[in-house]
């Protein structure tokens, strides 16, 4: 087969904080999922897709330390399927995206923002303007 194709593109939210860890070998690896909306007939509601993120190396580290919940980013990557033994014995499979890319789409949140200054009424009375 001389062609072929396996690229994903999404834009949507974080639903949950990335996790970051490290495998056996060292390697950072960091999951989180993304919330796409699929659209709606016209009056209907949109329904929400879940996808599972996995990224490695350095994208691991930049995800781990700039992507939390609500975070609105573009991924760009691979389809991938895995399969996985539940604790009841039954076999599950998988589909992962296994990302090359990610840009933030919106601001960091500034947790520094909502700490109001208690030392503004005194300085209130001395300014002239």
């Amino acid at each position: 087969m001389p062609y072929s194709l396996n690229r994903v593109d999404l834009i949507g939210r974080l639903g949950h904080d990335a996790e970051m860890r490290f495998t056996a070998d060292g390697q950072p690896m960091t999951r989180f999922s993304l919330a796409t909306d699929r659209p709606a007939a016209p009056g209907a509601q949109a329904e929400t897709d879940w996808h599972h993120i996995i990224c490695w190396r350095k994208l691991a580290e930049f995800a781990g330390q700039y992507l939390a919940k609500g975070r609105l980013v573009y991924v760009a990557g691979r389809l991938t399927y895995r399969t996985r033994e539940e604790r009841d014995g039954q076999k599950r499979r998988i589909a992962e995206i296994v990302a090359t890319e990610i840009l933030l789409l919106d601001r960091r949140p500034e947790a520094d923002a909502r700490v109001q200054d208690t030392d503004t009424e005194a300085r209130d009375d001395d300014t002239p303007f």
